[in-house]
């Protein structure tokens, strides 16, 4: 082999050398940058799972005021039936109370004597009737009268019914305004918390929607980072496949070049032996096996 092929082979070997330090280069970039990235999986990895935590309770505080709030409505609901159903009551009352007034109003111009009063005079009559001797025109005018304020004393009981029964309506008029102030009361109460319930639903329901985005967000990057990390051990397993075939190029080449070298040496060897042999000179083994020997044989032997 010339000296121009050796030449040749150390070139291959200085340019594979250099690809050889390239690949390592990059392959190290690459694991600082792979290094790199799993440290940020991690992290973002555990933040993930901070937001799924997140995510949960508020789910469950979500859930807890709907059903809390459905309660509410349901209760509400119920109240204000039982109040609209209350002033029924009360708007049927007032018209009793205004039809019974009227009744009392009318009986009262004529039971304006009290039943009491009625009552002693007809037993005063009666006793009259009953103990002196009347004229029969006397006794028709006593009897006559007796039947007039019996009349009237029969209107002032009714009279008296009349306003006893007012009496109750009213006192039962009365509880069902008091009813009805307390209900109207309870609703508006729960009014305010039915408000106040929603408002939190609403905010806790925004908050979900701003974390479901931060958490698709997160991962979608996480998964983003997890192919980038895929590709670089893909690249990297390329790469090191790359550096040991360099590093088998290198050493292939490192043995040509010295198979190189040791046939130059010896081809010197061989036309020294041969001069030598043209001088008729005995040769000795070593020098035979120069002579019909390949460089493979002295590097084996080496």
């Amino acid at each position: 082999m010339t000296q121009t092929s050796i030449e040749e082979i150390q070139r291959e070997i200085e340019e594979a050398s250099k690809q050889i330090s390239e690949v390592r280069e990059k392959i190290k970039t690459l694991k600082e940058q792979r290094y790199r990235l799993i440290n940020e999986l991690k992290t973002e990895r555990a933040e993930k799972q901070k937001y799924l935590s997140e995510l949960r309770s508020l789910k469950e505080k979500l859930k807890n005021i709907r059903e809390a709030r459905k309660r509410l409505l349901e209760e509400y609901k119920r109240l204000a039936e039982e109040r609209r159903s209350k002033i029924e009551e009360l708007r049927t009352l007032r018209e009793i109370l205004v039809e019974k007034q009227n009744v009392i109003q009318n009986m009262s111009r004529e039971a304006r004597t009290p039943s009491n009063i009625l009552r002693e005079e007809i037993e005063r009559l009666e006793w009259m009737l009953q103990t002196r001797v009347l004229s029969i025109e006397e006794e028709n005018r006593v009897i006559q009268k007796i039947k007039r304020l019996s009349s009237l004393l029969e209107k002032a009981e009714k009279l008296r019914k009349e306003k006893n029964e007012i009496l109750e309506v009213k006192a039962f008029y009365s509880s069902l305004r008091i009813q009805v102030k307390d209900l109207t009361s309870k609703l508006n109460n729960m009014r305010g918390e039915i408000g106040r319930l929603t408002a939190e639903r609403d905010k806790i329901k925004q908050q979900l929607n701003e974390l479901v985005k931060k958490y698709l967000d997160l991962k979608n990057d996480i998964q983003v980072k997890q192919d980038t990390v895929n590709a670089i051990s893909k690249e990297i397993e390329d790469l090191t496949s790359k550096l040991n075939g360099l590093r088998e190029k290198v050493s292939s080449l490192n043995k040509e070049l010295e198979k190189a070298r040791l046939g130059m040496v010896l081809n010197m060897k061989k036309q020294e032996i041969l001069e030598k042999a043209s001088g008729k000179k005995r040769l000795t083994i070593d020098e035979l096996k120069i002579i019909y020997g390949e460089p493979e044989d002295f590097m084996e032997e080496q």
